[in-house]
């Protein structure tokens, strides 16, 4: 009946098939409207079997909902009273569009069941994701059937995932609310990561196939937004989360299958690490794999001296930028001919960690490590654009009108603009408009950090990585550079292009930036983009830590299938 009600009156009534006529009521009643596009999608998913009609109307969903924190979108629902939906029922409706777009099954043809999977992925594409990449020390035979898991007995890496399912586990439905929400900011690869894993053809249903267990939560978006859990913020370590990953892990099968979570994968998408929201990650998991932007320590946590980071195990990953962000740098973008500023910093002054040096004896640009304070001292060089305290779009005109973009340490070693540098170009020159339109040049200055993908991509060959301590060197080297070897300068830019779509989190479909993608000239900027992501990139490293022995028993002779259910020997 809520459905009939819904479609009579949006398609009926108010003709809100139109996308103009959409928006125009969501500024009316936005709530009403969303909880009529969810009856939809919940009707065409689970009594129609339509996926993609499902993710169509999702769409909607998704764009409208994401505008309020999910605490604010119960309270404003009146708890179910008011209208008859919840943040926890869309996250659940999410997952369920996400899973249903690829298999997961027990193995065999069934595994997928779709032509393409929600990130435009197909069975086809599987293999050219592997194309004649190899894990280090795997043979380079022809592949007969598609890498991953995709199709039952592929060859290796036919490593499987399993994703813990928060609508059995209220722990881990507190630390997942609010997908839509919080796929929005810089942090938002904690929820892209977690559909990607949802939709992939590595994931299984079957938890005694699967190599990896995979623990999605949202904390650095959560905690970030203080009124989530009581109690916590950026400025210290999260007892309510660690909590509630504490219990995820006490109420789970699966945790203790081999020893320290070695099979459980987390992301962690913030400066905070893991030590921020799960305080006592070195009791519970401490040889768990980390997908994480950071490799050092978080300036607030005085107390916490060792990194989470640990490379043998980790992969580091990017943050993530929105689709918006990266058309709109290259639209914003100024030919090389006219960029007549050398070098781009805007931010604030930030300390070392107090392990590396006390705070207090390194306030200002005396102290060389202050990297941020010294930069600033520069302000009044006409050849250089940094400032302090400006609005936001400053930044985005200084990155697309500099030659060098700089990118020192803040309150930690991983910043989003590093990842901004590789979109600040190009699309004009894809668009045919006049001028030669290149991106500016990151210059790290960290002298701790890491890149992510250094082991898929060339990264000297892209990017300067120059001393902390060494700055008033730099300029001048800069300058040097740009006079008198202009053609290493075009390398690098090119360089850099060849590599920046790995730096990019394409949405899915249930998305409504799967629209503004599909028809926007990001097709242009990245035309592999659905082979050559961040996901892809993170899937093959994951692939070189998969074990096809891990935490099984196997003799010559046994019944799989017997091993398949706990207590059946």
């Amino acid at each position: 009946m809520r459905v009939e009600l819904a479609y009579e009156k949006m398609m009926a009534a108010w003709l809100l098939e139109n996308v103009t006529k959409v928006d125009e009521e969501s500024k009316v009643c936005l709530l009403g409207l969303v909880s009529m596009q969810y009856y939809f999608a919940h009707m065409l998913l689970f009594e129609i079997g339509s996926v993609e009609a499902a993710a169509d109307a999702f769409r909607m969903v998704d764009e409208h909902s994401g505008a309020l924190h999910p605490d604010l979108l119960d309270k404003a629902a009146g708890y179910g009273k008011i209208w008859p939906i919840s943040a926890d029922g869309l996250d659940s409706l999410r997952r369920a569009l996400l899973r249903a777009s690829s298999g997961g099954g027990r193995g065999g043809p069934e595994r997928r069941r779709r032509f393409k999977n929600a990130f435009g992925l197909h069975d086809e594409d599987w293999s050219k994701v592997w194309g004649s990449w190899r894990p280090r020390g795997d043979p380079l035979e022809p592949l007969s059937r598609p890498w991953g898991a995709a199709q039952s007995g592929a060859p290796k890496p036919s490593f499987r995932v399993f994703v813990y399912d928060p609508d059995s586990i209220p722990a881990l439905r507190a630390l997942t609310r609010g997908g839509s929400f919080c796929k929005h900011n810089q942090w938002g690869m904690e929820v892209a990561l977690h559909d990607w894993f949802l939709a992939c053809p590595c994931r299984t249903d079957n938890p005694e196939e699967a190599d990896f267990f995979f623990v999605p939560h949202y904390t650095s978006c959560l905690i970030n937004h203080a009124d989530t859990f009581e109690g916590c913020d950026t400025k210290q370590l999260c007892g309510p989360t660690t909590e509630l990953f504490q219990q995820v892990l006490s109420s789970s099968q699966h945790y203790r299958r081999v020893d320290g979570g070695r099979d459980h994968i987390f992301v962690w998408g913030s400066g905070m690490a893991a030590d921020g929201p799960f305080a006592t990650w070195r009791d519970w998991v401490p040889n768990a794999i980390f997908m994480m932007t950071e490799p050092e320590l978080w300036n607030p946590y005085k107390e916490v001296v060792l990194a989470s980071y640990t490379p043998y195990k980790d992969i580091l990953v990017p943050g993530r930028i929105t689709v918006d962000d990266m058309i709109g740098l290259g639209k914003m973008a100024k030919p090389v001919e006219e960029r007549s500023v050398l070098g781009h910093f805007i931010g604030w002054p930030r300390p070392p960690h107090p392990s590396v040096m006390p705070p207090e004896q390194c306030q200002n640009s005396s102290c060389p490590l202050n990297v941020r304070s010294v930069l600033l001292a520069k302000k009044g060089d006409e050849m250089l654009h940094v400032d302090v305290d400006v609005p936001y779009v400053e930044s985005f005109m200084g990155l697309t009108s500099s030659l060098f973009c700089f990118v020192p340490r803040g309150k930690s070693a991983w910043s989003s603009r590093f990842f901004q540098t590789f979109f600040a170009g190009d699309l004009a020159q894809f668009l045919a408009i006049a001028g030669d339109h290149q991106r500016c040049i990151p210059v790290l200055l960290n002298d701790r950090y890491e890149p992510p993908f250094g082991e898929i991509v060339d990264l000297p060959k892209a990017v300067i990585k120059w001393p902390m301590t060494e700055v008033d060197a730099l300029v001048d080297y800069l300058k040097q550079l740009v006079v008198e070897n202009s053609d290493r300068m075009v390398e690098l830019r090119e360089a850099g292009r060849e590599l920046r779509c790995w730096y990019a989190w394409p949405p899915s479909w249930v998305e409504w930036s799967w629209l503004e993608m599909n028809k926007s000239e990001f097709n242009k900027t990245c035309q592999d983009w659905h082979l050559k992501n961040a996901y892809v990139a993170v899937t093959r490293l994951l692939a070189t830590k998969a074990g096809r022995g891990r935490g099984r028993f196997y003799w010559p002779g046994a019944v799989s299938e017997a091993l398949e259910t706990p207590g059946a020997l």
